[in-house]
């Protein structure tokens, strides 16, 4: 494409690619000077330019160099997310797009939007799991990658044949305008609760992230709220800027999306669906409460944008396992393994709740889990603070560490534990936590496995390595339990 196409005036340059990256540029690029929380993009022009740069789009003095176009733009991240829109071909205006944003569930909703509206409309998926489309899937880089990486993943969907995209959309995402000139047709919010206080600071600014997602919805589009999320729904009906529809189950009022009835088993749930359209029954292979109100954010969600009800539901009752969400992992024992991506306070409660509800007849709870280094340091109490009233036996190991030690990490997630009353151990290997967790387990038990659900990779101090994933794990554990007994205890 070429350069005067995307700035009124510039010279007739053949640009390959976009850059906010200088390690990233290539000749051809056009690098966009961005200032971030650690580094300022002005500071790499010179490298932008070694590395070929056709252009350099800046807000401040640079130094500049033969044969490269400079562009001087008051706001730099604005023209970002305009040329991005451009260069791709307008991908997110070709596509039916759903945007799922929330403190949890947004995973799970955004892949049920994908698995069951794709029988309507071939539809992909961008999130925390993959990214995805038909039988193509990759891992992702971040929930919501930055704008280069999202048009060009919904301009990769649009050209393999899908229809619509359903995509995560974090508060991160949200406050650094990746998302500014993506064209949304559906906006879902799940609940607001505690997290990412350590980049946020407080809950308002957590909260008025999350609202940009609907503050800049077109006029036709529609906004689908939580009606039982007190902290958020009159909030976000006041700022909509298109029309809304609700779901829920009662809990604050009637909702557009009702359900009734709701009856939970280990195996599945079943509920009375109750719409505009009249009343039907569904029936779900989905487990716990929580996953229920996911099922209804999507079900709203596929209705409002033209998938016919009685073509949806007979779907719901197989929906596809989503990966590390509440995953069931069942190779023959005689106590229960749950994984789950649960990781803020809420979710555990939510995860907990479920736990204490399928264990009544005699059975503990062991649960495995860590907490992210350089990432909000509250919650570590609060989470050991949360297992220890649920569990039997809590142990604490390493999860995302990056430039923190673990072992400190799980002394304050410890301290919450015992505080609480309850009782654990630091076990520093994940995989060997999750093999200690089996181990220990009885019959009617049952091991909750939490915070990573099947991500592939651990971040450390250097970087990201590769990870089994905590289903893959607690799979070996229990094959090997099988194999070899359970053997001497791991101090």
């Amino acid at each position: 494409m070429k350069l005067s196409l995307l700035f009124e005036g510039a010279p007739e340059i053949e640009i390959t690619g976009l850059a906010m990256d200088s390690r990233k540029v290539k000749p051809g690029s056009i690098f966009f000077c961005l200032k971030g929380l650690e580094a300022d993009g002005h500071d790499f022009a010179g490298k932008a330019a070694d590395a070929g740069a056709a252009a350099i789009v800046h807000s401040e003095p640079v130094e500049k160099r033969d044969g490269v176009c400079y562009l001087h733009r008051e706001n730099v991240m604005r023209e970002l997310n305009r040329v991005c829109d451009l260069f791709y071909g307008s991908p997110s205006r070709r596509l039916t797009m759903f945007g799922v944003t929330g403190t949890n569930g947004k995973s799970t909703t955004a892949s049920i939007i994908s698995d069951i509206f794709s029988a309507e409309t071939p539809c992909g998926y961008m999130g925390t799991i993959a990214v995805r489309y038909g039988n193509y899937s990759r891992v992702p880089t971040l929930t919501t990658p930055d704008q280069i990486e999202v048009h060009g993943d919904l301009a990769e969907m649009a050209e393999h044949g899908m229809k619509a995209a359903a995509m995560e959309v974090s508060s991160h995402g949200l406050s650094m305008g990746r998302v500014d000139s993506v064209d949304f047709d559906c906006a879902i919010f799940t609940n607001l609760t505690y997290d990412h206080l350590d980049y946020h600071k407080t809950m308002e600014n957590y909260f008025e992230a999350k609202k940009l997602l609907f503050r800049h919805m077109k006029k036709d589009g529609v906004a689908v709220l939580n009606a039982d999320d007190e902290a958020s729904i009159e909030g976000l009906k006041e700022c909509c800027a298109c029309r809304y529809v609700t779901y829920g189950t009662g809990v604050l009022g009637s909702a557009d999306y009702m359900a009734e009835d709701v009856r939970l088993t280990t195996e599945g749930t079943a509920f009375t669906l109750v719409t505009k359209e009249g009343v039907r029954p569904v029936r779900t292979n989905l487990i716990a409460l929580y996953n229920i109100y996911n099922l209804l954010a999507a079900i709203a969600a596929m209705h409002e944008c033209g998938m016919p009800l009685d073509k949806m539901l007979p779907l719901l009752e197989d929906i596809p396992q989503v990966d590390g969400r509440m995953e069931i992992i069942d190779e023959g024992q005689d106590f229960g393994v749950i994984v789950d991506y649960a990781h803020t306070p809420d979710g555990f409660d939510k995860v907990f709740e479920y736990g204490d509800a399928i264990t009544k007849d005699g059975g503990d709870i062991i649960a495995v889990f860590g907490s992210a280094g350089k990432r909000d340091k509250v919650k570590r109490k609060v989470l050991g603070a949360i297992a220890g009233r649920h569990c039997a036996q809590v142990v604490v190991t390493e999860e995302d560490p990056r430039n923190e030690k673990a072992a400190d990490i799980g002394e304050v997630i410890l301290s919450g534990v015992k505080e609480s009353g309850g009782s654990g151990v630091f076990v520093e290997d994940r995989k060997t936590a999750i093999e200690k967790a089996i181990r220990m387990a009885k019959p009617g038990d049952l091991v909750l496995i939490l915070g990573k659900g099947d991500e592939s990779y651990m971040y450390y101090g250097d970087g990201r390595v590769p990870w089994i994933g905590d289903n893959e794990a607690a799979r070996g554990a229990l094959r090997k339990l099988r194999s070899n007994g359970r053997g001497d205890e791991i101090e």
